[in-house]
């Protein structure tokens, strides 16, 4: 199935090019990535939950934050209340 992200900090071409050719390496088909969207967003063809994940861990590992991890991160109490 087709799984669709909204991205932050995506605005150029380049950054399109660097997110198709690291999604491609890491084995995604189906790579598209929509500059003229607000948020920009990025689909791939998704097999299951753990290759969302990857999918996930991709854009994060070039630096894309994904709309949602600011407020996910919120969510959690920071430190260790053990």
């Amino acid at each position: 199935m087709i799984q669709t992200l909204e991205v932050q900090d995506l605005s150029c071409g380049a950054c399109a090019e660097t997110i198709r050719i690291g999604l491609d390496l890491a084995g995604f088909t189906s790579v598209k990535v929509s500059l003229m969207t607000h948020p920009h967003t990025v689909s791939a063809e998704v097999i299951d939950e753990e290759h969302l994940e990857l999918l996930k861990s991709v854009l994060r590992g070039h630096g894309y934050s994904l709309i949602g991890d600011q407020a996910q991160a919120l969510d959690k109490p920071a430190g260790d209340y053990a």
